[in-house]
């Protein structure tokens, strides 16, 4: 399976989360195995969903937030990985470390 980044994938969908009221619905053509149809269907049946289009909707929603969620981690992991990056950051955090120490306060 060909993985691309999560950033270009539903990141309007994402950003508004499960907000799709007054959004159309459009039928779509996927297919899947015979067991997966079944257990969609018996996982309905059983009351975890209000119908199959709505179980299928919060997985693939949920699948989508996993692979935000791990471009986000990645670009984190890039992120402290660059010299670069690490000095700015630990010269903004030296930069605010007297407004920090302002609002603790001392007690007098």
């Amino acid at each position: 399976m060909q993985t691309r980044s999560a950033k270009r994938f539903g990141k309007d969908v994402l950003d508004r989360g499960r907000n799709t009221i007054g959004e159309g619905r459009r039928k779509m053509g996927w297919q899947v195995s015979e067991a997966i149809a079944r257990a969609v269907k018996e996982a309905v049946d059983s009351g975890a969903a209000q119908s199959q289009n709505a179980l299928v909707e919060e997985a693939l929603l949920n699948h989508l937030k996993q692979l935000r969620r791990q471009e986000l981690y990645a670009a984190y992991e890039r992120a402290a990985a660059d010299p670069a990056f690490m000095e700015e950051m630990r010269a903004t955090e030296d930069a605010f470390a007297s407004s920090v120490a302002d609002g603790l306060g001392t007690g007098a």
